[in-house]
């Protein structure tokens, strides 16, 4: 019997932490999906990292910012986890993806502080929704 190995889903993964921490889940033994935005070259390399460690791995365009895109998002990667692994669904959700306002939290006003958190949480909370098993 084969047990199926746990998959973690790293938005963000093409760069920085998360590219750092989408190596480490693979080198614990885990297969890895990693989003990036815009540089699908850097994610390849990611992508041919983690299967260099012997796991499974995919890279699939993701614009953290637009959350009208998760569910379409959602569908596909369900489709691309079938076709690799066997398994439609993440066991692990990494939210590393993100924005970032660029300027002083002294120079911040209230009126681009909340409207930035704001879509923190919704951007987090609706790709869970959308990929994450019930």
């Amino acid at each position: 019997m084969e047990t199926k190995s746990k998959i973690a889903l790293v938005t963000g993964g093409s760069r920085g932490l998360g590219r750092n921490m989408a190596i480490a889940i693979a080198k614990k033994g885990l297969d890895v999906v990693i989003t990036y935005n815009a540089n699908k070259e850097a994610a390849d390399e990611v992508v041919n990292e983690i299967r260099s460690l012997g796991r499974k791995a995919l890279a699939l365009q993701l614009d953290t910012s637009n959350s009208k895109n998760f569910e379409s998002f959602a569908s596909q990667l369900s489709t691309q986890l079938t076709d690799a692994t066997g398994s439609a669904h993440i066991d692990y959700l990494v939210n590393n993806a993100g924005t970032a306002l660029y300027s002083l939290a002294t120079d911040t006003l209230k009126n681009r502080w909340m409207p930035f958190i704001t879509f923190i949480i919704k951007a987090y909370f609706s790709l869970h929704k959308n990929c994450c098993p019930s």
